[in-house]
């Protein structure tokens, strides 16, 4: 199984994604097996303090969660929320969230500590890929940098 973590910050997006097709046969530097404790595929029903937030827009069978308690640091960068993602019951994406330019250049920061310089998806935007054994690590920015 594949899972797919891409950073969202108001435009900007760290989520981890479930997908039943292979994934590269490379690991990267640091590659999660999930997030905040939490490995991919947990049931739902084995977490506590779990609130429920909605559904993923792109993912409609993905029902979100926050979990009370949690740090809303990811290095420097303030978080606004972290948000796990279910699919069919079990842990599949996460996304973290902050609100401003100037977290998300701290997320960036981070990400590139943890897992290594990444490889540029688009070099005309802030897009940042990370692609592992089983996780996918995804860093976009809605601001304009220009």
């Amino acid at each position: 199984m594949n899972f797919r973590l891409t950073v969202i910050c108001l435009g900007f997006v760290i989520a981890a994604a479930v997908f039943a097709t292979a994934g590269s046969a490379y690991a990267f530097q640091g590659e999660p097996d999930g997030y905040n404790g939490i490995a991919w595929g947990t049931p739902l029903d084995r977490l506590s303090l779990m609130e429920y937030a909605g559904r993923q827009n792109d993912e409609p069978d993905t029902e979100l969660y926050r979990r009370s308690g949690d740090d809303l640091t990811f290095g420097k960068a303030r978080l606004t929320a972290v948000e796990y993602g279910f699919a069919h019951g079990q842990l599949s994406v996460v996304t973290l969230r902050v609100n401003s330019l100037l977290h998300y250049l701290l997320m960036k920061e981070e990400a590139i500590r943890r897992f290594g310089p990444g490889k540029e998806a688009d070099p005309h935007a802030e897009r940042y890929i990370w692609e592992g054994e089983q996780t996918t690590v995804r860093l976009k920015s809605a601001f304009d940098m220009s």
